[in-house]
């Protein structure tokens, strides 16, 4: 049976109506003891391929070599090494001289295409640069000096959150000498960020330090130059600009936040 890119082998089918149960979409059915399928308006969440006991679904469209069965000793997370992981992440600024490994980079960005997005859009994509750093952050340095003027004849009659007569802005403002700088681009922000979010925890765990660089996002939706080399559609924009390398700084401790403000209802 195939409906669309959802596939069903009906030999497989045991009848158990899990597929169904868990369907986003209800459109699995039993039919005659068999899993069936009502409409085309399927998500492609994959839900019916993950939670069959038989293996009965596949995927038109899709690498099915993929699918990796599931095995509590190596899918688990000790809860208490990721919060301890996510309490010491630290922004990097200071980056060591060598480059970031393709493969590290491609299993980085791996991350990113599994982490899940509104309704399954998977509408994120993801650039590289490395020997095109330099023209990105000069070109975002023209871009920052004009607003740098705008903002600070505005910051005469309006009070502005942060002071922006700091700013020295010179190469290494944006990426301070990071080797290779990703960018996540998408035309939703909570997708984008939550992609972004898997990518930088998976570089911590690989060794690596990373910073997101929220003023080229900002340079970025303005400079024509940066909109073009991207390919930019209308609804698109550069998220987050997430920068890594190999740190050239250690730090010895965690840090104190704010506590949460937690309301129980």
């Amino acid at each position: 049976v195939m409906n669309g890119t959802i596939k069903i082998d009906v030999e497989k089918c045991i009848g158990c109506g899990l597929c169904c149960k868990d369907c986003p979409q209800h459109v699995l059915v039993l039919q005659n003891g068999k899993a069936t399928m009502l409409a085309e308006r399927c998500l492609e969440c994959g839900h019916c391929v993950a939670i069959c006991p038989k293996n009965t679904f596949t995927m038109s469209g899709y690498d099915m070599h993929e699918v990796k069965t599931y095995d509590k000793s190596t899918f688990g997370i000790d809860e208490d090494i990721l919060l301890n992981t996510i309490q010491f992440r630290r922004s990097v600024r200071h980056y060591k001289d060598r480059q970031v490994e393709k493969e590290v980079i491609k299993k980085i960005i791996e991350a990113g295409r599994f982490t899940p997005t509104g309704s399954n859009k998977q509408g994120i994509r993801y650039i590289v640069a490395q020997k095109s750093i330099p023209m990105f952050e000069n070109e975002a340095l023209k871009t920052f000096r004009k607003l740098k003027r705008l903002l600070e004849i505005v910051s005469k009659f309006v009070k502005r959150p942060y002071d922006v007569r700091g700013y020295k802005l010179e190469p290494g403002f944006f990426f301070h000498g990071a080797p290779t700088v990703l960018f996540i681009i998408s035309d939703d922000d909570v997708d984008a960020s939550l992609a972004s979010m898997s990518m930088e925890l998976m570089a911590e765990a690989m060794g690596l330090g990373t910073l997101y660089v929220g003023f080229f996002a900002v340079a970025a939706k303005h400079n024509k130059r940066i909109r073009k080399e991207f390919g930019l559609t209308k609804k698109e924009k550069v998220v987050t600009c997430l920068a890594m390398g190999y740190p050239d700084v250690k730090y010895m401790r965690t840090v104190p936040r704010k506590k949460a403000g937690i309301e129980w209802r």
